[in-house]
């Protein structure tokens, strides 16, 4: 009796598996196949032989831009300054775009992203760097990002030009909430750390485990007083969440279409996410590795990384694989759903069977 009520208690109620139950109604003919089921961590658990592909929407390098600067930024499409833009913090917005597309990172990532983690730190030289995310990462694997150069840049113009001014406004704001905020007292860059107090109790955070709610109620003692300790910040002088940065892609994109002219690039039918910039990201540097290892780039390193026949070499230096690890994908199976999007099949057709078609004297 009792390995009966164990196998039951196995089993669930009624001592039958639902999986077994679905797979005897396939069997007689009742369902046409088992349906599908929410596993663990959100990740869908389809039946035998279904496979999802991802929705690779990527942009190009004129849309890119007219995205950022147009959208975003409060240009006209002819790069002057549109005077009727009632749009705000336009720098913020395009910094946001800048470093999405730099690190190649999800949104949470980029967006929850604290002023020394970018380098914007008293102390600090700025320019690029590099930094651990955790918390605020996909199943919170750890990894790397890596923010290049440029995407700082823009960061830093955004620091100088435009962030004072909302904190000057907010700071006042803060200064009520500050016992339901966290005020770090200290950042220890090096051993990146944050000490400080929170709900009357000093505490201490390893700034790659600090969660996005958590990130989001962090402050310090600025120049006009209480100011967020994350790159981004809203009116309310704390970070922008989900909401508001869906609004500045939504603005974005009405603002842009509305300018669209003879010279704006082709715009999709659906408006951009900001998870396309991630599949822009990994696109590109999907390709130029990929050209890299062909000769195709000019890179003197090209040549020893073509003939590397040893595991270790083919690990460091497939471009696939570093794509893999850069994105922070779990599986390289998931990089390889980017292969069917580098293939650049118009010039190759032309390559293939030049002087195949056509006349090549005709005028």
């Amino acid at each position: 009796m009792a390995e009966e009520a164990g196998r039951r208690q196995d089993l669930g109620e009624g001592g039958i598996h639902p999986g077994d139950l679905y797979g005897f109604l396939v069997a007689r003919g009742s369902l046409p196949a088992q349906p599908v089921r929410l596993a663990a961590r959100g990740r869908n658990a389809l039946a035998p032989g279904v496979r999802s592909n991802m929705d690779i929407r990527h942009l190009t390098f004129e849309q890119y831009r007219y995205f950022r600067d147009v959208g975003l930024g409060g240009q006209l499409p002819d790069e002057q300054v549109n005077r009727g833009y009632r749009g705000w913090a336009p720098l913020r917005n395009r910094a946001g775009s800048d470093l999405a597309l730099g690190t190649g990172a999800r949104w949470r990532e980029w967006a929850t992203v604290l002023l020394p983690e970018m380098g914007l730190w008293p102390g600090m030289q700025g320019g690029s760097s590099e930094f651990e995310v955790q918390a605020c990462a996909k199943y919170g694997k750890t990894r790397t990002l890596y923010v290049p150069e440029d995407a700082a840049a823009s960061a830093d113009l955004f620091c100088v030009l435009e962030r004072p001014d909302i904190v000057r406004a907010a700071a006042r704001t803060l200064e009520r909430k500050a016992r339901d905020l966290f005020v770090v007292a200290g950042v220890d860059v090096a051993g990146g750390v944050v000490r400080g107090t929170l709900d009357g109790v000093d505490r201490e955070f390893r700034m790659s485990a600090m969660s996005a709610k958590l990130r989001r109620i962090t402050v310090y003692e600025g120049e006009f007083g209480l100011e967020a300790l994350t790159l981004f910040v809203c009116r309310g002088g704390l970070m922008p969440g989900a909401d508001a940065w869906k609004g500045y892609r939504h603005r974005a994109w009405e603002w842009m279409t509305a300018l669209a002219d003879s010279t704006t690039p082709h715009l999709p039918a659906r408006r951009w996410r900001w998870h396309d910039l991630r599949h822009t990201h990994a696109l590109q540097l999907l390709t130029y590795l990929e050209n890299l290892m062909d000769g195709e780039e000019p890179d003197p390193k090209a040549r020893s990384r073509r003939h590397h026949t040893y595991l270790t070499g083919h690990i460091r230096h497939n471009p696939l694989l570093i794509v893999s690890r850069r994105l922070g994908h779990a599986d390289p199976s998931t990089t390889y759903e980017y292969l069917q999007y580098t293939d650049d099949l118009v010039n190759e057709f032309e390559a293939a069977f030049r002087g195949w078609v056509g006349d090549d004297d005709a005028t």
